[in-house]
């Protein structure tokens, strides 16, 4: 696992030897192990390496047989010692036991093809210096991050968009686009970017620099509810021997391993499977919140004492959260609407002081239908064939003259999530469900300024999508669209950028390849049996886990954000968003965001998400727009 970064001049131009060395510093977090480099005239790629496989002879850059081509890769290839054999037998030499090189044979001998062959996760590049061209390619599902600036002069790319900054020609500016369109979902997807002139390389896409002309090439996309006429006993039966082998492949390392534990399904089942495969050499992390309604350590020591894994605990307290914030901050060069990244990062650099390597349970709600939305849109069926004087007039009334609840997914915060967007079509509707500002919301919160620099609306490119989707269910074209977005803006980016903040690689077996492939294309009834979210994964760890977790309702990795904005926070917030202060910057509204917070902290509308988003947004304002504390 790595941060990669490079730049390409199309002339042939010398690059600036000081700008490859702030690169490098920006990206030293994700490793801290070895920093490698490679320059010849016109191009300079380089590395900063967290050894995981090949502790020896695994540094980079690494080289083909006769010097021409030159990788750069992070990631993980789960399966690149059976590839390694085929090549082999295909006349290649190795010089290392690494799977960088095998990424790198593997390109040689089938060119962009060898995308197909991969299980695994990962962003490289690859600087052929005959033809003078590059190649770039990320993962299916965007796990690992590429980022990248283009004209015809120069290519410049990174792991980070912090590793970008040397290369601007001017201060960073925002993408006032992508930051709208952040404000609505919470999230900012590939290939937006919240800096201006800043792309992501899609998920599931390659691409080739070459004369000053960066194309891109779309190699994967999902396919869902293809495979027709198959049981749910045969489901079962072929989910789990692949889940068993997923858990298998990405126990893969040279250094020890642990285990993020929540106490849910998807996280337990993971443990359930390390635990039978690597019983001597596994520990698990739980998190403990201060605030008992949230607290869900309980569940994850009684998984870990049930299957006989030993686990460490960090209590995440109250007194560390106006620091914690402050870290996070540092750490994110994007602004990010789950408060989650909080108590994430403080795990992740505690359970760094033992293992280079975690396995995770995220994508499992992605995968088996596991989110609570998944069941309420077959009921918003049925609610939509209410008369309109009742769904759309009585029953939002009813619902808004609900108390407000701070508890973790309340049923006040359900019934307002459900009745809200039912005139949109089912798959905006989710969008709306999912995220935090509506478009009416983000037009009267942001200043006109801002407002104007926009160039088409924030759910544009959902809307665009939905004309290609090929699937007819409501729940497979829904497990689409957040396969594209929801998946990899929000669980992938967090996951990602958090745990290398820690230099911790974190792995998501329950979205290894060859499981991901066969669960999208089983039919949403099977991976919903009996009605239930995730009733295919509940049916078959039922013998594997007690009752109470695999029925346990779910709740996910949810701080009390709310909480802690009306209390350790509350002066947090009211001093960054203090009246002279946004009419000075001229971003916001002062009477949109002044009422956020008086609604929340008078308890007459819970807006913790809300303003954790634009918590989050100021805070990456001022280290890298504004200059205050930029790092």
């Amino acid at each position: 696992m790595c941060g990669i970064f490079g730049i390409i001049h199309s002339s042939g131009s010398p690059v600036e030897h000081s700008m490859v060395e702030a690169m490098e510093s920006a990206l030293l977090h994700r490793g801290p192990d070895h920093s490698g480099r490679f320059s010849e005239h016109g191009a300079a790629l380089g590395m900063n390496r967290l050894a995981i496989i090949d502790l020896d002879t695994g540094s980079q850059p690494i080289f083909n047989e006769n010097g021409n081509l030159v990788i750069i890769y992070n990631g993980e290839l789960y399966n690149y010692q059976g590839l390694r054999n085929e090549l082999t037998a295909l006349g290649h030499r190795f010089s290392s036991r690494s799977d960088t090189e095998v990424v790198l044979h593997a390109f040689e001998e089938f060119g962009p093809g060898c995308l197909h062959r991969f299980n695994g996760m990962y962003a490289f590049a690859i600087w052929n210096r005959s033809e003078r061209n590059l190649f770039m390619a990320r993962d299916r599902l965007g796990i690992k991050p590429l980022y990248y600036i283009t004209s015809q002069e120069r290519l410049c790319f990174a792991s980070e968009e912090r590793g970008l900054i040397p290369c601007m020609e001017n201060s960073p500016t925002p993408n006032w686009t992508a930051i709208a369109r952040y404000l609505q979902l919470g999230y900012i997807a590939s290939p937006d970017s919240p800096f201006s002139g800043v792309s992501a390389l899609p998920a599931g896409h390659w691409a080739e620099y070459a004369e000053g002309t960066l194309a891109i090439h779309h190699y994967w996309e999902p396919t869902y509810g293809s495979l027709e006429g198959v049981t749910a006993e045969e489901a079962e039966a072929e989910t789990e021997r692949l889940l068993r082998r997923s858990v298998e492949l990405e126990l893969m390392s040279d250094v020890p391993v642990g285990l993020f534990l929540s106490g849910g399904l998807d996280s337990s089942a993971v443990a359930a499977y390390a635990r039978e495969l690597s019983p001597e050499r596994f520990c698990s992390y739980i998190l403990q919140f201060e605030e008992t309604t949230h607290d869900e350590s309980g569940d994850a020591r009684f998984v870990a004492d049930t299957i006989g894994i030993p686990f460490k605990e960090y209590f995440f307290s109250n007194s560390q959260l106006v620091q914690s914030l402050q870290d996070t901050a540092d750490v994110m060069d994007a602004p990010f609407g789950d408060s989650t990244v909080l108590p994430l990062l403080a795990l992740s650099r505690y359970a760094r002081e033992d293992v280079k390597v975690v396995l995770t349970g995220w994508g499992g709600d992605e995968l088996f239908a596991g989110y609570p939305t998944y069941k309420a849109h077959l009921l918003a069926q049925a609610y939509r064939k209410i008369p309109d004087a009742i769904g759309q007039r009585l029953v939002p009334w009813l619902v808004c003259k609900l108390p407000v609840s701070d508890a973790y997914m309340s049923f006040e915060f359900k019934a307002k999530r459900f009745v809200d967007g039912m005139n949109l079509p089912p798959e905006l509707q989710h969008f709306s469900w999912m995220g935090y500002f509506s478009n009416a919301e983000v037009n009267a919160l942001l200043h006109s300024d801002v407002l104007n620099q926009q160039h088409e609306t924030a759910l544009a490119p959902i809307e665009r999508m939905l004309e290609f989707l090929p699937e007819k269910d409501i729940i497979s074209r829904i497990l689409h669209l957040d396969s594209r977005y929801f998946m990899e803006g929000n669980g992938l980016f967090q996951l990602d950028r958090i745990s290398m903040a820690a230099s911790l690689e974190a792995r998501v077996p329950l979205l290894n390849f060859e499981l991901l492939e066969y669960v999208n294309s089983l039919p949403a009834k099977i991976k919903m049996l009996g009605g239930k979210p995730k009733g295919l994964l509940k049916r078959i760890m039922v013998n594997r886990l007690p009752r109470k977790v695999v029925n346990k309702p779910k709740k996910g990795f949810g701080p009390p954000s709310s909480a802690w904005l009306r209390g350790p926070l509350r002066s947090t917030l009211i001093e960054t968003f203090s009246p002279d202060r946004i009419a000075r910057q001229r971003v916001f509204n002062p009477q949109a965001v002044n009422r956020l917070i008086s609604q929340h902290m008078e308890r007459r509308q819970d807006n913790g998400r809300k303003l954790w988003a634009l918590l989050s947004l100021q805070l990456w304002l001022d280290r890298f727009i504004m200059g205050q504390g930029r790092s």
